[in-house]
C-alpha cells in the first residue's frame, strides 16, 4: 500500500471504531442506567443504626412516603436517605458531619501501576464509593478518570460524552472557551459531574483524550509548557474546597498523564494483582520508580503523605499463599493487611457499571450471601484507607 492507500485504511478503522463506540455507549445507556441506590426498611435502619421506630419518624419529619412505589414496598432511595440523616439528632448519628479544617488539606490519592489489569479502575471506584456512603462522616469525594479508555467514567458519567460535557483532557488542554462572566475555576466546578451518589462528583475522561499525550508532546517540544506535569494539580487547585478526598485513576502506562496524577497527589496506592506475571511486572516497575520520583522532585514535589500497595484479586490457594509470603517478605512495611478478595459479586456489579456500594443486598440479582461478603471486604479495604487519611488530618492538625 502507499501513502494514501494507508491514510484511507486507517481512517476506515477509526470510522468503524467510532460507530461501535456510540453504538456500545447507546446499547449501555438504554440496558444499564443507573439508579439510585435503595434501602429496605431493615436494610435502612441498620444502615443508619436507629430502630425501625426512630426511622419512621424521621422518614415522616423528611416528608418521604417510603411505600409510595408501585409495589408498595417499604424503599427509600440513597438521597433520601442522606435527608433523613441530615435530620437526626447529634446523639443518634453514627458519626458527626466531617467538616475539615484550613489546617487539613485535602487528600490526593492517585491509584496507580504501570501494569495494565491489576483493578487500577475497580479499586478507584470501590474505594471513591465505599469513602461516600459508608462512612458517616459525609466526606465530599471526587473521583479524576484519567485514562482515555474511560471505563471509569462509565460506571458515574456514562453520558458524559453523548452530552458534550468538559472531559479531564479538555481542562488539560484547554480544548474549551469561557462562557461570558465565567472563570476557569467555574468551568472546572461545572466538569466535576453528580452522580448517583450524593457527596460523589466525577470528572470524566473522554474518548478524545487519548490524544493528550500527542498534545503534551507537541507543547513541550513547541517550548509552551514551563512545567507539563502540573497541569492537573492547577485544576485540581480550582476547586480544592470543594472537596475532601480526590481519588484519581490513572491509565496502564507512564505517559505525561501519569506524571500529572502523580505530581498532584498527596498519597499513591499501587494495586496489584496476585498472580507471578503482575508481581514481575510491578517489581520492574518499581525498580525504574526512583527515576520516576527525580522528575518529579526536580519539579519541587513536596513528597507524599503515604505510599501503599494494595493487594486484588485474591483467591485462596496454596500459590497465593506463597505469593503473599514472598510479597510479604520484601513489601512488608508498605502492604495493606486486606486485600480485595476475588468475587463473583464484585464482577456482576462491574457488569452493571456499579461498586458493591452503589447497590442494596436486597437489590443485587443473585447470591445475596455472596454480595454482603463483598461488601464487607470491600469496607475493610476501604477503611484501611480512611485510616490512613485520618492519621495524615490528625498530623496537620497538630502540626
Amino acid at each position: 500500500m502507499d501513502t494514501e492507500q494507508t491514510t484511507n485504511v486507517f481512517q476506515s478503522l477509526k470510522q468503524g471504531a467510532d460507530a461501535y463506540i456510540k453504538r456500545r455507549n447507546q446499547r449501555l445507556l438504554a440496558h444499564h442506567r443507573k439508579e439510585l441506590r435503595n434501602f429496605t426498611r431493615a436494610e435502612a435502619s441498620a444502615y443508619l443504626g436507629i430502630d425501625a421506630k426512630t426511622l419512621d419518624k424521621y422518614v415522616a419529619s423528611a416528608q418521604i412516603d417510603p411505600r409510595r412505589h408501585e409495589d408498595s414496598q417499604w424503599s427509600i432511595d440513597i438521597a433520601e436517605m442522606y435527608a433523613v440523616r441530615d435530620l437526626l439528632q447529634d446523639s443518634l448519628r453514627k458519626e458527626p458531619k466531617f467538616v475539615r479544617s484550613e489546617k487539613q488539606s485535602t487528600q490526593v490519592i492517585v491509584i496507580q501501576n504501570q501494569k495494565g489489569g491489576v483493578g487500577k479502575t475497580v479499586s478507584s471506584a470501590t474505594i471513591a464509593s465505599g469513602l461516600a456512603t459508608e462512612f458517616h462522616q459525609e466526606y465530599r469525594i471526587g473521583l479524576i478518570d484519567m485514562d482515555g479508555q474511560a471505563t471509569l467514567s462509565m460506571y458515574y458519567a456514562p453520558e458524559s460524552d453523548l452530552e458534550g460535557n468538559l472531559s479531564i483532557g479538555d481542562l488539560m488542554m484547554r480544548n474549551f472557551d469561557l462562557d461570558d462572566g465565567e472563570t476557569f475555576e467555574q468551568a472546572v466546578s461545572s466538569a466535576f459531574l453528580e452522580t448517583t451518589i450524593p457527596n460523589l462528583r466525577i470528572l470524566p475522561a473522554s474518548q478524545s483524550d487519548r490524544a493528550i499525550e500527542g498534545w503534551f508532546h507537541e507543547q513541550v517540544f513547541g517550548s509552551n509548557l514551563s512545567c507539563p506535569y502540573s497541569l492537573l494539580n492547577n485544576i485540581i487547585d480550582s476547586i480544592k474546597d470543594e472537596f475532601d478526598i480526590i481519588i484519581i485513576d490513572t491509565p496502564p502506562s507512564l505517559g505525561y498523564a501519569t506524571y500529572n496524577a502523580y505530581f498532584a497527589a498527596t498519597s499513591v496506592i499501587f494495586p496489584l494483582s496476585i498472580t507471578e506475571n503482575d508481581i514481575d511486572a510491578t517489581c520492574s516497575y518499581f525498580s525504574y520508580i526512583p527515576q520516576v520520583w527525580a522528575l518529579l522532585a526536580n519539579a519541587d514535589h513536596k513528597g507524599y503523605d503515604f505510599m501503599k500497595i494494595l493487594l486484588t484479586n485474591h483467591r485462596d490457594s496454596s500459590t497465593t499463599t506463597e505469593l503473599m509470603n514472598n510479597l510479604y517478605n520484601h513489601f512488608s512495611p508498605y502492604l495493606y493487611s486486606k486485600e480485595f478478595k476475588h468475587s463473583e459479586a464484585v464482577r456482576q456489579a462491574a457488569s452493571l457499571l456499579s461498586t458493591v456500594f452503589d447497590m442494596s443486598k436486597s437489590e443485587y440479582p443473585k447470591s445475596k450471601a455472596t454480595f454482603q461478603t463483598a461488601q464487607q471486604n470491600s469496607y475493610e479495604v476501604t477503611s484501611q484507607i480512611q485510616r490512613d487519611i485520618l492519621n495524615v488530618w490528625q498530623a496537620q492538625e497538630q502540626a
